[in-house]
């Protein structure tokens, strides 16, 4: 069962099914989630229920069910088709139709990223039971031990391999039938979405313990020697590139170890591979109906993501009634720790706030009444009546703010409740300075033939600094735990993002010409933050004529647009040709520098045209 996306298409597309925008959709079976819930709510008020909750609740239909020949697994139809030949799991396709085993009546609920605890049915039912009010409070988790150990061998964070973050759960369960299996492997799907973006970040896996041999190792082998059954392709043996470039499900992910020398892969302790993440795991270790003990890993680059994956997958198995225990990990820095940990966190609140924020007549009860019926535990903070401490569950991973907890009382509170009235103050908004004279500034570029672009206000040292020959300063913007590596500094002037639209557009007939209007960020001690916003404007041509005459009759027709007088003195920049470079000034706050960018600067963006560009400030930005 384990990691079953699929090979040719996004795995969202196959399984996840593609609602509006793009979002994936998953199905939730009313007859399972009215089980779970212990009580017969008709379709149609738990849909209702759940908009009230934050779920954007589609439609409601019937789906048919069928069952693949070759891994057995139950297969939904797609919506409208009486019959289906092609496993969504397994990849397998025949001509003459699959068998039918039934239908089931389905709310089809796009998926909210920052909510991946309300992905399956588990988790929708651990929701609605205290929105209901039949169980209210902090849901209570128990986790057990087992005797399984697992250990992260050195290789998987090295320069030939880069997966370092491991954790593990083992779950006991009653029963696994087809519906659990289903739910179990749409789990995955939308967790690898919504947060391990896709696998890059966090993949699981989940194997049946029955068939494995602790203790387990974490580590790396050559891809193109050990060899081992992939899921799909029993009796096959294949190596680690074989997979990556003949089987579906290898394929599809080959971009997420291509740089790789050596492959993670997960073993038991008789040698046997288990899985080679985040690719495919074996079909030996796969889970079946007749499986009652799982073993669960996910690993990835982002601790964080790799955590919260294994917190709301575990959580959900437990809501559909299993038994978690953890696995004694030796982590890389030798140190032993036990896996899962799902105990609560805490967040502090303060009423005064909430109702400030809200809107709400709240008082102590109705606060805790109202959190209570989230699922969530309230004391006050050494007997006070207006500072509460909450305790909130490890799956909740969109907590960051008290006022994340702010929506979860709103919710709480039931925004059926809530009374409009008319703000006590009539007031009309009206643009900011900058804006307006922004807006100025558009309209003249504009007037002149230039198109407008938009770039991210994240980049690179090299792209930022080095690409133009300056020197990475001492200080600088810089992001302190950034998530990916093309996102590591604040941009403090505009010239990288025209430069990297010009590369993207190299191939278009030319002259090119491009302006981007927007805010850079500098340092500044005098600011409250240590820094503070400008707003910036960047000019660039690229094409046979383009050069400091050129750029100047650019700037010289800006001036005289905004009624500006500038007064130009030549200046020697890294970034531009010695001779062909300026920098100028008014009488206001705008100021820049202009020139034709030096031959070097040109090749390291990968172009072969002549470019003159123009960067200067519009404005301050006042806070």
């Amino acid at each position: 069962m384990s990691r079953p996306e699929g090979p040719t298409e996004s795995s969202l597309q196959k399984r996840l099914k593609p609602g509006v925008d793009g979002v994936p959709v998953i199905n939730v079976e009313g007859e399972w989630l009215n089980k779970l819930l212990g009580k017969e709510y008709a379709v149609e008020e738990l849909a209702d229920t759940l908009e009230q909750i934050g779920c954007d609740v589609e439609d409601i239909v019937t789906v048919e069910r069928f069952r693949c020949p070759v891994c057995g697994n139950a297969v939904e139809g797609s919506l409208g088709a009486e019959v289906t030949r092609r496993c969504n799991w397994c990849e397998h396709e025949q001509e003459q139709p699959f068998e039918r085993i039934g239908e089931s009546q389905v709310i089809r609920l796009d998926l909210l990223a920052a909510r991946p605890d309300l992905f399956d049915v588990g988790g929708i039912a651990r929701a609605l039971k205290g929105y209901f009010e039949e169980v209210v409070g902090l849901p209570k988790y128990e986790v057990g031990q087992s005797d399984l150990e697992l250990v992260v061998d050195a290789s998987v964070d090295g320069d030939d391999c880069q997966r370092p973050f491991i954790r593990c759960a083992v779950v006991e369960m009653k029963q696994i039938d087809d519906a659990t299996l289903v739910a179990l492997m749409k789990l995955q799907e939308a967790l690898h979405w919504g947060v391990g973006r896709d696998r890059k970040l966090a993949s699981i896996g989940v194997y049946d313990l029955d068939q494995i041999t602790g203790p387990l190792q974490y580590t790396t082998i050559d891809p193109d020697s050990e060899r081992f059954e992939p899921l799909g392709r029993p009796g096959e043996q294949m190596t680690g590139r074989e997979i990556l470039e003949k089987h579906p499900k290898g394929t599809a992910y080959a971009k997420l170890l291509h740089d790789h020398r050596r492959f993670p892969v997960l073993k038991d302790s008789k040698g046997v591979i288990l899985s080679m993440p985040p690719i495919i795991n074996s079909e030996s270790t796969k889970v079946s109906q007749n499986s009652r003990r799982l073993f669960i890993d996910v690993t990835g680059i982002s601790e964080s993501a790799v955590v919260k994956s294994l917190d709301t997958f575990v959580s959900s198995l437990l809501e559909m009634g299993g038994t978690a225990k953890s696995v004694s990990v030796k982590a890389l820095n030798g140190k032993t720790f036990d896996s899962p940990d799902l105990s609560p966190r805490e967040v502090e609140i303060d009423l005064e706030s909430a109702n400030r924020w809200l809107g709400l007549p709240l008082d102590k009860d109705s606060l805790k009444a109202s959190l209570n019926r989230m699922r969530l535990d309230v004391s006050p903070v050494d007997g006070s009546d207006s500072r509460f401490t909450v305790r909130y569950p490890a799956l909740r991973t969109d907590f960051k703010h008290m006022v994340d907890v702010f929506e979860d009382l709103a919710i709480g509170y039931g925004y059926k409740n809530i009374v409009p009235s008319y703000a006590g103050q009539a007031t009309t908004g009206q643009s900011r300075p900058e804006d307006d004279e922004s807006d100025m500034f558009r309209s003249v570029m504009l007037g002149l033939g230039y198109g407008e672009i938009m770039s991210l206000p994240m980049t690179t040292e090299e792209l930022h600094f080095e690409k133009f020959g300056l020197p990475v300063p001492e200080s600088y913007p810089k992001i302190a735990n950034p998530k990916l590596k093309a996102m590591t500094v604040v941009r403090t002037h505009l010239m990288t993002g025209v430069m990297e639209h010009l590369r993207e557009n190299r191939r278009a007939p030319l002259p090119l010409r491009f302006f981007e209007l927007d805010n850079v960020t500098v340092l500044d001690s005098q600011a409250e933050t240590g820094a503070r916003e400008e707003r910036h404007l960047a000019i660039v041509e690229m094409g046979k004529d383009a050069s400091y005459a050129s750029i100047r009759s650019v700037i010289d027709s800006l001036m005289f647009e905004i009624g500006a007088t500038a007064t130009f003195k030549a200046i020697t920049h890294p970034s531009f040709i010695p001779g062909r470079v300026a920098e100028f000034e008014t009488d206001s706050e705008v100021r820049g520098v202009l020139g034709e960018l030096h031959p070097e600067v040109i090749v390291n963006f990968g172009l072969d045209h002549p470019v003159a560009l123009a960067e200067l400030t519009v404005s301050k930005i006042d806070v």
